[in-house]
């Protein structure tokens, strides 16, 4: 576990950034969803599938925090799930304010850290710390990435 504090603290301000914007976004959406029910007997039914949204929130953060190649692209989709959901919450629901400045919390916080997230700097330490595996070359079989044909 060592291992990917040194990773995280070695990587450079922009994927920082981009994971702290994300970490208060991932944090503010269930709170969104919880303070459109709040004062509602939705809420009693709805608490399973507001901590659906606690737990999903918290995968996404930890997955971006061991860095893994496909992290990424888990998250801009979980991302994008999760502004679906809140603007649609947003716009059926009635609002007040608590509600109105969480959803602007996490819409902002969740373009900006994904923005973060694919600066170049971030996409450079993504593909740094996880290399593209090239297929072990074998002699005399013919196989591999840099071995041609004979050719007839």
């Amino acid at each position: 576990m060592n291992d990917y504090f040194a990773r995280f603290s070695e990587s450079p301000a922009s994927f920082k950034k981009s994971f702290y914007m994300l970490v208060v976004a991932w944090i503010c959406h269930p709170v969104f969803i919880y303070s459109i029910f709040w004062a509602r007997d939705a809420v009693a039914g709805s608490d399973k599938d507001i901590m659906k949204m606690a737990i999903v929130s918290i995968c996404l953060c930890f997955l971006l925090f061991l860095i893994k190649k496909w992290a990424r692209a888990l998250v801009v989709v979980g991302n994008a799930f999760i502004l679906i959901n809140d603007f649609f919450y947003f716009f059926i629901t009635s609002q007040h304010t608590i509600s109105t400045i969480l959803c602007v919390t996490v819409v902002l916080f969740t373009i900006m850290g994904t923005y973060w997230l694919f600066v170049k700097d971030s996409r450079d330490y993504f593909t740094r710390v996880n290399p593209k595996q090239e297929p072990p070359e074998t002699p005399g079989t013919g196989t591999g990435p840099s071995h041609r044909r004979p050719s007839k």
